[in-house]
């Protein structure tokens, strides 16, 4: 059997540095380090190590299921331990087609409890998801924790970090709140390119957004939870209910998430996108400079160019504000922007991803003569996102697969006959 050992977890004030091994036909997956950290801003002594472990089971336990692993650690919470068959059966639900196997094998587990103090905290970016979670919670006074998981194995300098944590400590200082910050490296320590070669067909899905990224960002707050004695941890949709997606973060899988007396609530799974968006501009309306919108989380700002920020602009736009009010600075001309953007980038465009701007559309139907971007209107409404992925799809195999496979054939060809010619 395959294993997966944390051999010491290494406690230093606000730092717990966890050194595994693993067997041999699991090296592939993992960086050579075996190292995965997380860095708080809060003395960890009080925090018992079972409640520490937590982060380090979360971060490899898919990968221990569909490899038909074991993981060893020396204790674990109760309260997670029992929660891990569920979150394996939503899972296993998800992905029908590859067996989730695998087991832990724990020599203490620890029940540990606390009485709530702190009715909930938010994993806070900023964007459009946190923010529409932010006008449903608001009244609890939610701790907002922000999290850096693509460290390497230090903490290291980083200006997309830099303006991450400016916008949400404005936010939270503007809102009367409290900010809490957490480093790490669960993005990184792991070989994910590696993991996709081996499973992605499979699972029809990557490994950090498939299986990954939910049990690493939610687990990271768990240690922060229990020392502020949090009732519930508030996690964003990325989808809907009625809209089947393959996501690591799913209401299927975080609602079952328990530690010591805390939960964790997928929040927002019951409106779409474009409701969010509807809701988050009218909670701001009278404070738009509290709403601006974090969407490049790998850029120093908004780049008004990806997919993501697209596709954001343009719920701003059907609900009949402009972009530049939170936190856009798109160009004057915005349809040619979209036009162009859409003619090199819909061949990309996923099923969710045409669904997603499919309802920014029918929302510019409903509400355009509020719209003030009318040559934008003339076009995008009648487009059909289906119709012409398929058409700039054909364009793109004409014009870049035909002559990589005629340089093919010639080189082969040349070969061929200058290896007759020596004959």
């Amino acid at each position: 059997m395959n294993r997966i050992v944390l051999e010491q977890m290494l406690i230093t004030n606000k730092r717990v540095d966890y050194y595994f091994s693993v067997s041999k036909s699991l090296r592939k997956y993992f960086k050579s380090e075996n190292h995965l950290f997380i860095e708080f801003e809060y003395d960890l002594s009080s925090i018992p190590e079972s409640i520490l472990t937590i982060p380090f089971v979360a971060n490899v336990i898919p990968l221990a299921w569909i490899t038909n692993s074991t993981i060893c650690v020396y204790e674990l919470d109760e309260a997670f331990y029992r929660s891990l068959t569920q979150i394996k059966k939503g899972y296993q639900a998800m992905y029908p087609e590859v067996p989730f196997k695998g087991n832990i094998l724990i020599e203490e587990i620890v029940p540990n409890t606390y009485k709530p103090r702190v009715e909930g905290a938010q994993l806070f970016s900023g964007g459009l998801d946190a923010l529409a979670t932010f006008t449903r919670i608001h009244n609890k006074n939610p701790l907002l924790i922000t999290e850096y998981g693509w460290h390497k194995n230090e903490i290291e300098k980083s200006k997309v970090w830099d303006n991450d944590k400016k916008l949400v400590t404005d936010f939270a200082r503007k809102n009367q709140l409290k900010n809490i910050f957490i480093h790490s490296n669960f993005g990184t320590f792991m070989n994910a390119q590696v993991i996709d070669r081996y499973f992605q067909r499979r699972l029809g899905d990557s490994w950090w957004h498939g299986l990954h990224h939910g049990l690493a960002i939610i687990t990271a707050a768990i240690p922060i939870a229990y020392l502020f004695r949090v009732e519930n941890i508030y996690i964003a949709s990325s989808y809907f209910e009625g809209y089947k997606a393959k996501c690591a973060s799913d209401p299927t899988i975080d609602n079952h998430i328990k530690y010591a007396s805390g939960g964790v609530f997928h929040d927002g799974y019951d409106i779409h996108r474009q409701q969010k968006v509807k809701a988050v501009l009218n909670f701001f309306e009278d404070n738009p400079d509290q709403a601006k919108l974090r969407v490049c989380f790998l850029n120093e700002q908004n780049c008004c160019a990806c997919e993501k920020c697209m596709r954001t602009i343009l719920g701003i736009v059907a609900e009949g504000k402009d972009p530049r009010d939170f936190g856009f600075n798109v160009p004057e001309d915005l349809s040619h922007h979209v036009r162009e953007f859409l003619r090199t980038e819909v061949k990309f465009f996923t099923p969710a991803r045409i669904m997603q701007w499919n309802l920014a559309k029918e929302r510019m139907v409903e509400n355009k003569y509020k719209i003030a971007y009318t040559n934008l209107l003339q076009w995008f409404i009648p487009y059909d996102f289906a119709k012409e992925k398929k058409r700039s799809l054909l364009t793109y195999r004409l014009t870049k697969f035909v002559p990589i496979i005629k340089r093919r054939l010639k080189k082969r060809i040349t070969r061929l006959f200058t290896q007759k010619q020596l004959n």
